[in-house]
């Protein structure tokens, strides 16, 4: 396990319950209450399933400035990025910074393996209580209400982007949230900086209204795949998912180049965190028919449990980026036990009509979003946006935790 507090980290072995200290977190503290974005990246056979965190924003608070004298509303929050993959190296790496210094955001693992950050403030820290400097209460101030992309295929220096995404009306202040949706947008609800709810009379109220977050892909014709499997294991044989020439663009080897399978789990969310939140990409291989359809070859899961935890996860078939619609799976067992494992699943080769060329450096086009903006729910007309949602639907979930 990896384990971050304040500035240390470290490697647990839950077996054995040894520690081995990693180096300290450079630029900032990331845990809460300086409550950094943090993720896993996506899991997949180019990386050699590896596990790379990222964490970004913060605050650089040092142990003797956490007083009650300190206005925390004034210190500004950090934009610092930084990446560890200490199965390879111990070292942190830098990252692009955000655009803004940002404390309590949210990344949400999209399908197309880009990762959304929301929610959060500029200055100050989570938390809430009576001192005279506090903000109706929230040690937190300046809302920021533009969202980002990350894209961590984009070179150094152009990861992120707010480019088409307009800003939100709503501040995510402390006990704010987000989770992916299994039709690819995201839900996004909460903020209560006070010890109880406060909906009158205060900058950052208790807030009930929600809102969606809808990717570029979102509007674009969606894969309806055949052949999803229930469940998956940890190795054993492949499946066969089928796809039309539909579901391909008509484009054939050019589109399947650009198929992936993965498997997310949206974690369970608090306090600018989704534990347990992870996407691993599936190892495929594709037979393409005359007709333009085909067969993907997919394997099962790797045949290692602590990858990916066994439970409940959304198995989701990506064309040039776009999702088909989530379908609820069970990943091994999904119990707590000993996970059974099985030889790693071997997929046939490729394979295309004859005279066709199995094409090498393909690219996505993920559109733009000219279109981005706040919508009410159900009258979408497509890009990136942010769509009202019912205030009644988490009035119980808004409620101070």
């Amino acid at each position: 396990l990896f384990i971050q507090t304040n500035w240390g980290a470290e490697l647990f072995d839950p077996v054995t319950f040894d520690e081995d200290n990693l180096p300290d977190v450079p630029h900032a503290v990331r845990t809460y209450p300086a409550s950094a974005a943090v993720a896993m990246m996506p899991l997949t056979p180019a990386n050699n399933y590896t596990a790379t965190m990222i964490l970004c924003g913060g605050s650089d608070l040092q142990p003797d400035q956490w007083t009650a004298g300190l206005d925390m509303t004034q210190v500004p929050a950090q934009a610092s990025c930084v990446t560890i993959t200490p199965d390879v190296d111990r070292t942190w790496h830098d990252d692009d910074d955000l655009p803004d210094g940002r404390v309590m955001a949210s990344f949400i693992l999209l399908p197309d393996q880009t990762l959304f950050l929301c929610n959060g403030a500029n200055t100050g820290t989570a938390g809430y209580g009576t001192d005279s400097w506090t903000k109706g209460d929230s040690y937190a101030d300046v809302p920021l209400l533009t969202p980002l992309i990350y894209d961590p295929s984009k070179p150094a220096g152009s990861r992120f982007s707010s480019e088409g995404l307009s800003a939100s009306t709503i501040p995510r202040m402390y006990h704010s949230t987000a989770t992916l949706l299994p039709d690819g947008s995201v839900f996004i609800a909460g903020s209560s900086p006070h010890p109880d709810v406060v909906t009158q009379n205060t900058i950052y109220p208790t807030e009930y209204r929600v809102e969606r977050f809808y990717p570029w892909y979102y509007q674009k014709t969606r894969p309806a795949p055949q052949g999803l499997p229930a469940s998956l294991s940890y190795g054993g044989d492949m499946f066969n998912v089928t796809l039309t020439a539909a579901d391909l663009n008509q484009d054939g080897a050019t589109a399947l180049e650009e198929t992936t399978v993965v498997v997310i789990r949206t974690g369970y969310a608090t306090h600018a965190i989704n534990f347990g939140q992870r996407l691993l990409q599936l190892e495929n291989t594709y037979t393409l028919n005359s007709d333009g359809s085909a067969t993907l070859h997919v394997a099962q899961m790797p045949p290692n449990a602590a990858m990916f935890a066994p439970g409940p996860a959304w198995l989701f078939v990506v064309v040039n980026g776009v999702p088909s619609i989530g379908k609820q799976i069970m990943v091994g067992s999904g119990k707590i036990e000993i996970q059974k494992t099985l030889a790693a699943s071997v997929l046939p080769p490729k394979a295309v009509p004859a005279g066709t060329t199995i094409p090498t450096n393909t690219s996505i086009d993920k559109g733009d979003n000219a279109s981005a903006g706040f919508k009410a729910a159900g009258s979408v007309a497509g890009g990136a946006v942010f769509a009202a949602v019912a205030a009644t639907v988490l009035a119980a979930f808004a409620a101070v935790l």
